[in-house]
């Protein structure tokens, strides 16, 4: 029997908030120190196991929804053919579509590899605060390499962000050292949203152009990932530190696991949400949880709490993006309207 729109919004809310809300604790609980003071600090390894499980999760979903749709027609484009819509033409020639996969798996690898290693360096709310800020990378690239223009209202959604960013960044009043010693945690940040930005705008093209089911695509980028980071592990001998410092520490391996499942069934969510409710909404969920995110992570940790200075900050980012959510919104309606 087939969901209401509201039920299945009410289901894509829901799931996305149950498991990316616990992904952030564990995540966070992943990069603390032990109670015997040892500290987790194999990103590789972590990434390994995340992308192993997702890629898990896919085939094991694909083979549940195919073997209960049997016979339905598919309109997938086969990844061996010449891809006609890829930006990577101007780099490497004429290429297929399994090449422009493998560089998507890369970018999507590199966008999460930042966003763990920036944990080593800042606090968990101030990484979540600054993956809610997408728009402002991926502005700057539109406008300075696509040339692409934009209109008031969204550089003025910009310019709030950009004032919440500085408000919460300075608003603890840390001294010059703290400052200093936090700047890595920054780059990986921008780095991390520069990375999140690219995968978004070839994966939107990729899916165009191939219509690759959504567990396909999962599968795809997922196991090129587990391909890159099996000779990054066997390169850097982190695999093994990884393994032993688990081995060590069973409850760290329980919390990767967890980490890992919750990842994958929150990446079934939200693709879940693409195809019912729609792109905006599905970013209005996920921008939303990031907010209560920070707020889990302040409540569970007395040494993340945030000064007034700081929720300013927060408040800030979020108005500017719930004004971005709603100008795409009006765009959104006018467009419909005008087709009607």
């Amino acid at each position: 029997m087939a969901q209401s729109p509201e039920a299945r919004l009410f289901t894509c809310v829901a799931g996305i908030y149950f498991f990316y809300l616990y992904y952030g604790v564990l995540q966070e609980k992943l990069y603390r120190p032990l109670p015997d003071g040892a500290k987790f600090q194999f990103t590789l390894f972590l990434l390994f196991v995340q992308c192993f499980v997702n890629f898990a999760v896919a085939i094991i979903a694909k083979w549940v929804i195919s073997t209960f749709q049997r016979g339905s027609k598919s309109q997938e484009v086969e990844l061996s053919k010449t891809a006609k819509s890829s930006p990577l033409k101007s780099l490497f020639g004429n290429h297929s579509g399994s090449v422009w996969v493998a560089f998507i798996s890369f970018s999507y690898l590199s966008a999460m590899g930042c966003s763990n290693a920036a944990l080593k360096y800042v606090s968990y709310p101030t990484q979540a605060l600054g993956k809610s800020c997408k728009i402002i990378p991926v502005m700057l690239a539109n406008v300075f390499i696509g040339g692409k223009r934009y209109s008031l209202r969204e550089y003025f959604c910009v310019l709030l962000i950009t004032l919440g960013i500085i408000a919460f960044r300075l608003g603890k009043g840390s001294s010059l050292g703290e400052v200093s010693g936090s700047t890595w945690g920054w780059i990986f940040l921008f780095g991390s949203l520069c990375m999140d930005g690219i995968t978004s705008s070839n994966q939107r093209l990729l899916a165009d152009e191939f219509k690759p089911s959504t567990h396909n695509l999962m599968a795809y980028i997922n196991l090129w990932s587990v391909l890159y980071l099996s000779v990054a592990l066997l390169v850097t001998g982190e695999g093994s530190l990884g393994w032993s410092f688990c081995a060590e520490h069973p409850s760290v391996m329980r919390d990767l696991l967890s980490f890992s499942l919750c990842s994958a069934m929150g990446q079934n969510f939200i693709f879940y949400t693409v195809t019912g409710p729609g792109p905006l909404a599905c970013t209005t969920i996920t921008t939303t949880r990031k907010f209560f995110t920070i707020l889990a992570s302040v409540l569970l940790y007395p040494d993340n709490k945030l000064l007034p200075a700081q929720w300013g900050g927060v408040a800030f980012v979020f108005i500017g993006l719930g004004m971005e959510l709603y100008g795409k919104y009006q765009k959104r309606q006018a467009a419909k309207q005008k087709r009607a």
